[in-house]
């Protein structure tokens, strides 16, 4: 935020070819089709028109990147072409500038003879433009917009994606058009979830072996993802998994990573050497300067299997020396309050999957993320009350995994404070439903195992749902109408991405194992 006013104005001033605004009345009802769905908007009556002539400038040069691209977008789903402007004059109909009078998430777009629109940050623009894209029409000809005022802002401040690149890699190019998905919808973060027991998808130079062969990114793509998914308003959260979902970091460097008894549990880290923190902290310090916009680090931390650990000559001196008794649970315990340290000192805060327990001696900080996912350790009402903050993973409906993944109407009927699990001896088989908290500050779909050629099929029509439901925490209208309105922004959507809907019907094996579960 900065300190001194800077009016963030994008203004549209629309030209007819000699120079005059031109305005053009509506004859039939106009069909706002936004998602997600606004906070406010007056009716519309009229459409505004847009010439060839009319051209974008930013007053300051950090929003250059966003004209840029909200140019090369309108040009792709409206074949209108606009020019960036190299300095302010007259004929600059489009200006972008700040207001810090805004809340960082909020904008207000007012359109009339000009379409101006006021936000709180780079992000908050970045949301209007996808707003701004979704509204833009042709009419007779020429690049049109509806004479309205719209007021919008985020209920939840967290809106994400994770995507699982270690079980089956992703291109550079894929992971760039699930982004441009994740900003089209007004995502905020996209989790990679980087390393699992399949591959360890990340670089690295002090530890160059735990790359997997033919399926990792270099330093170069990361920081070209870093770049695209910022130019976009979309934040980036890397994620290494450990001590559990290990197995490809045991296996690259089994002489600092491995237990005693490997070949019964090669799945987990040995945390109990001074060595393997060393390397932990190494490996990390690597990644940080890279994902420079993300608050947040995220360990895995969940699932660790604990099989023979106790019998490591190195974790049984090492629990006596830090007064861990004999139970290995509090070694684990205290290895994600070391890595929560760790993570810390390089100015992030540490996020977890669900994976510790309520009972323990070595006490979890509070200052920790934890994503809630299956219900089985800590229920998140427990976690709420004991302080923690929570984002909602819930397994059902937001897990998007092959041939287990949810309708549209199913995720539409979830909420933010809802968690449900299919698998019968979880205790959310009967969902749980809490009360409204600021403590869970939204939440995430989860797209796991899946290939990359079926992975934008599979979120096109269930990635906007959950927007819809975190964006606004209160259903705006009934499934069927919100539909209509999907329907036509996923029409924008293929023209944007240069994917089409045509082979991406969502029918099927698409919506097998969506039953009640009671």
């Amino acid at each position: 935020m900065r300190n001194s006013l800077l009016l963030f104005v994008l203004v549209f001033t629309i030209f007819s070819c000699d120079k005059t605004t031109s305005l053009h009345n509506i004859q039939e009802e106009y069909a706002f089709n936004l998602v997600p769905v606004p906070k406010s908007f007056t009716p519309v009556d009229q459409l505004v028109r847009l010439s060839n002539a009319s051209e974008v400038y930013a007053s300051d040069e950090a929003l250059k990147p966003l004209m840029e691209l909200f140019v090369k977008e309108l040009a792709s789903i409206s074949g209108h072409s606009l020019q960036v402007a190299e300095s302010a004059s007259n004929s600059a109909d489009i200006v972008f500038m700040l207001d810090d009078s805004f809340g960082p998430e909020a904008y207000i777009i007012e359109i009339s003879n000009t379409v101006k629109v006021s936000g709180g940050s780079y992000a908050a623009l970045a949301m209007a433009r996808s707003t701004l894209l979704q509204t833009a029409v042709d009419d007779e000809g020429q690049l049109a917009f509806p004479v309205t005022t719209i007021d919008d802002r985020p209920d939840s401040q967290y809106r994400g994606l994770m995507i699982d690149l270690a079980r089956n890699w992703h291109t550079v190019e894929n992971l760039k058009s699930l982004i441009d998905m994740a900003s089209f919808y007004k995502s905020n973060y996209v989790h990679l979830h980087f390393t699992d027991y399949q591959s360890y998808t990340l670089p690295s130079r002090k530890y160059p072996n735990l790359s997997t062969k033919d399926r990792h990114y270099s330093f170069e793509d990361l920081e070209e993802l870093e770049r695209y998914s910022q130019e976009r308003g979309i934040i980036i959260i890397p994620e290494i998994d450990i001590p559990g979902h290990a197995s490809s970091i045991v296996q690259a460097y089994p002489a600092l990573f491995r237990l005693k008894d490997i070949k019964e549990n090669p799945w987990t880290i040995n945390m109990g050497k001074e060595e393997v923190y060393t390397a932990l902290d190494e490996i990390i310090g690597e990644l940080i300067p890279i994902f420079k916009s993300t608050p947040y680090f995220h360990i895995g931390g969940d699932e660790a299997i604990f099989h023979k650990v106790d019998n490591d000559p190195h974790v049984q001196s090492y629990m006596k020396a830090n007064n861990l008794g004999e139970d290995v649970h509090e070694l684990y315990r205290h290895f994600l309050v070391r890595m929560n340290d760790m993570v810390k000192k390089y100015g992030k805060q540490m996020a977890v999957w669900e994976g510790f327990r309520t009972d323990g001696e070595v006490e979890i900080p509070k200052d920790i993320i934890v994503y809630e996912f299956e219900t089985n350790r800590y229920l998140p009402n427990d976690l709420v009350r004991d302080g923690y903050t929570v984002v909602n993973t819930s397994w059902k409906p937001l897990y998007v995994v092959n041939r287990k993944k949810f309708a549209p109407e199913t995720i539409y009927n979830w909420n933010v404070w809802r968690w449900e699990n299919w698998f019968p001896r979880a205790p959310s088989f009967v969902p749980i439903q809490l009360e409204r908290t600021n403590q869970i500050i939204g939440a995430q779909m989860c797209a796991w195992e899946q290939p990359q050629t079926s992975e934008f099929r599979s979120l096109r029509k269930r990635l906007p749902v959950m927007m819809e439901r975190v964006w606004s925490n209160d259903q705006r209208q009934i499934f069927e109408i919100f539909m209509d309105k999907l329907e036509a922004t996923d029409q924008v959507l293929s023209k944007l991405s240069g994917i089409t809907a045509q082979d991406d019907k969502l029918h099927g094996y698409d919506y097998v194992d969506d039953r009640p579960n009671k």
